[in-house]
């Protein structure tokens, strides 16, 4: 049976329970009643009803050595659905399906020609999609839906976005319309960075982990924020705009500046995982300018957000993000009260593949996600 343009609608009970149950990987009926607060026979019921859905299943029976029957642990059903993520970067289309878990069935990427009319991507995203499904034998499952990650933040009405420059065009479109017409899958519309927090989020990097965030260091600066689990997106749906403290004329923390930067000092990008290792000056000298840049960001970060962990990603190479994370990490120690915990500083699970699988991770954060 086709199920691909089935709405998922779960009510906010099944959702919590999905949300356990994903957190602790496998649980038993009686724990999922300690933890939910729900009677047994609550429990009874609405895991019944997720298993005939397919979200759950049971696992091997468990004997806890007691009389009566063994128990049946309950875990997500990897194969009970699936998600498709559309990201666009300079030149490329990328995309990526998950599966219930998150786990990355297949990515693809084509190559994009900036500034076309929309409706020519939109065909080129139907015919991706459909190829990425039917290679993967996916064309008949349950697809929760379809999420795009796009550069540029919403503008006043709320609908359009200001893109970047390669795409001008897209500037006066309502995307969520357009997008949403294109393919018969429930559609969401972030910009790049929040797609990257929720692909992170559920990374399993950071398990029990309510309040974390995301700097994306690619060709802009951007946060991306998860406070008590759940995607801050501020009162215009533009937190994070860590690119208006950076004016374009002056050099930024970002992927492109350090392009620009090799391309003065004539250096080939290419070696870049050698240079970042080898004391070179103009590396050597890029990575302290970036550093004390960024430092009042964390600092920022820290005393509003007060997040349990730093992460930094985006296109940067992940050698040279090592690199300011183990920097930024000195820098900071160094100012905090030896008693005051305070957020971890890491390198992202993820690179440029982080905002076509957070793309991919938004149907679930927002069909799934019981503090959406």
């Amino acid at each position: 049976m086709n199920l691909v343009s089935a709405p998922l609608e779960l009510s906010a009970t099944q959702r919590n329970l999905i949300d356990l149950i994903r957190n602790h990987g496998t649980v038993t009926r009686a724990e999922l009643s300690r933890l939910s607060g729900l009677t047994p026979g609550a429990i009874t019921q609405q895991c019944r009803e997720l298993i005939f859905t397919g979200l759950i299943i049971e696992g091997e029976p468990v004997h806890d050595g007691k009389r009566g029957q063994p128990s049946l642990p309950l875990r997500l059903n990897p194969g009970g659905a699936c998600s498709v993520g559309v990201s666009f970067s300079p030149g490329f289309i990328d995309i990526a399906v998950v599966d219930l878990s998150g786990k990355p069935l297949i990515q693809v990427s084509e190559k994009h020609t900036e500034n076309r009319e929309i409706a020519h991507t939109v065909n080129q995203v139907i015919q991706m999609v459909a190829g990425a499904l039917k290679k993967k034998r996916l064309s008949n499952s349950r697809i929760l839906g379809i999420g795009y990650a796009v550069p540029g933040f919403l503008k006043k009405d709320g609908r359009k976005r200001q893109t970047v420059a390669w795409l001008d065009s897209w500037r006066e479109v309502d995307l969520q319309a357009v997008f949403a017409a294109a393919l018969p899958y429930p559609t969401w519309v972030e910009n790049i960075v929040n797609a990257s927090v929720i692909a992170e989020y559920y990374s399993g990097n950071h398990s029990h982990i309510s309040d974390l965030v995301l700097i994306d260091l690619g060709y802009g600066i951007a946060a991306g924020i998860i406070a008590d689990n759940k995607l801050l997106s501020g009162g215009f749906s533009n937190a994070g705009e860590l690119g208006m403290s950076f004016p374009l004329e002056l050099p930024r923390p970002s992927y492109k500046d350090l392009l620009i930067t090799l391309e003065k000092a004539g250096l080939d990008p290419d070696e870049l995982d050698g240079l970042a290792g080898s004391g070179n000056k103009v590396i050597e000298c890029w990575i302290a300018r970036v550093s004390e840049q960024l430092e009042p960001i964390i600092f920022s970060c820290i005393q509003w957000l007060d997040p349990e962990v730093i992460t930094l990603g985006g296109a940067m190479p992940k050698k040279i993000v090592g690199r300011l994370v183990k920097e930024l990490k000195l820098r900071v120690s160094g100012r905090l009260e030896p008693l005051r915990p305070s957020a971890k500083i890491e390198a992202s699970a993820f690179s440029k593949e982080g905002a076509s699988r957070g793309a991919a991770m938004l149907p679930l954060y927002y069909t799934l996600n019981i503090k959406k």
